[in-house]
């Protein structure tokens, strides 16, 4: 299972390779879940195609897929959610060709070819870029509130719903006095 290929060669080639990366070894991926179990299974194919003008032309095509555990913005629990990717990119040879077609190419994104082309990054970014900016369960119930030590709270006879500003101006008259 490779995760460097030499992309000149793996293009030149019409090479494919696959495999699988634990999620803990996806390392800034991991950093954004809540679980760290699971795998992202992934493929890629490299192929040579020559453009209108004649000129060869790298491609890459990434297709991953997996199950991510995000944190739960109610319930603070860990919801699982699918990734799926399926990208095609254009590499080119240096970052000035890179930047040059990236203003014009809108089908494909553009990419800088290497020798040392790291794919379980490539994977990475993509995975982070699929995920959703905040997740929750379809239906889940929000944490109790936390215990609050009894013996520092107002009396039983205390308003039920006060309003966090008048807690908030409670405070501020301690203080002052």
């Amino acid at each position: 299972m490779p995760t460097e290929i030499d992309a000149f060669e793996f293009t030149r080639a019409a090479r494919s390779a696959e495999g699988c990366e634990p999620m803990d070894a996806l390392v800034r991926l991991a950093s954004l879940l809540a679980s760290r179990e699971g795998l992202m299974a992934w493929r890629v194919d490299g192929w040579r195609q020559s453009d209108a003008s004649g000129q060869d032309r790298m491609h890459l095509r990434l297709r991953a897929s997996g199950t991510v555990g995000m944190a739960c913005g109610r319930c603070l629990g860990v919801v699982t959610l699918p990734v799926a990717i399926d990208r095609t990119y254009l590499l080119v040879p240096s970052e000035s060709e890179a930047a040059r077609l990236d203003e014009v190419e809108d089908e494909v994104d553009v990419l800088v070819a290497s020798r040392r082309f790291q794919i379980d990054e490539l994977i990475e970014d993509e995975a982070i870029l699929a995920l959703p900016p905040s997740a929750s369960h379809a239906r889940c119930e929000r944490p109790a509130p936390a215990e609050v030590n009894r013996s520092a709270q107002a009396p039983a006879e205390a308003p039920a719903a006060q309003s966090p500003f008048a807690a908030l101006s409670a405070l501020k008259s301690k203080r002052s006095s």
